[in-house]
């Protein structure tokens, strides 16, 4: 009887390993929208394109989740980008890290963003519209993938950057509480058995 309950136990304190681990990750949950002034050097599509960001036109408009605290019309230094092609056929010239960053708060806390790909890149007569793939940073927090468009025209542009955090899968978990029950009704007929 005594293996029946180690091993009930082994796989109870697993369950709770395994689940701890996954519930332990600190990801920023959240977006962040900026807006500023962009500049591009000719239509995609047309050999390479660049990107400009005026630095000091880039502030932060709003924020949502871990992004909340940051108050309207905070700074960012943004820092420009090359990229080929155009549409989904875009490809980014190679990672820009980072895309943006600033520091905000008491104590300060470092918000930031590498870029590392890009899903759609067109620019056509002073218009843009960029959306890609990277990493998010901010103090406290893990790195966690994120998405983000650049979009608007003439001078007028916004950024917007949106976390996805990962969800442990349900398949493990449902095979985690099979194991445990299974282990269980072993011990429940060897207990009902003696």
């Amino acid at each position: 009887m005594s293996k029946i309950v180690l091993a009930v136990l082994a796989t109870g304190l697993l369950s709770c390993g395994l689940f701890c681990q996954q519930a332990g990750a600190n990801q920023i949950n959240g977006s962040i929208l900026f807006t500023g002034a962009a500049t591009e050097s000719g239509d995609s599509g047309s050999g390479a394109t660049t990107i400009s960001l005026t630095n000091s036109d880039w502030t932060v408009v709003s924020g949502i989740g871990n992004y909340s605290p940051v108050t309207f019309g905070t700074t960012a230094a943004f820092t420009g980008f090359s990229f080929t092609g155009s549409g989904t056929g875009a490809i980014l010239s190679g990672p820009v890290t980072p895309e943006w960053t600033f520091t905000f708060g008491t104590p300060a806390h470092t918000y930031s963003f590498d870029l590392l790909a890009l899903i759609n890149g067109t620019t056509i007569n002073g218009m843009m519209a960029l959306s890609g793939t990277g990493i998010a940073h901010f103090t406290g927090f893990d790195d966690t993938a994120a998405s983000w468009t650049l979009e608007g025209s003439g001078h007028n542009f916004t950024f917007n950057l949106s976390t996805s955090t990962t969800t442990p899968d349900g398949g493990s978990a449902v095979s985690l509480l099979g194991i445990a029950l299974a282990g269980l009704e072993a011990l429940r007929r060897r207990l009902r058995s003696a």
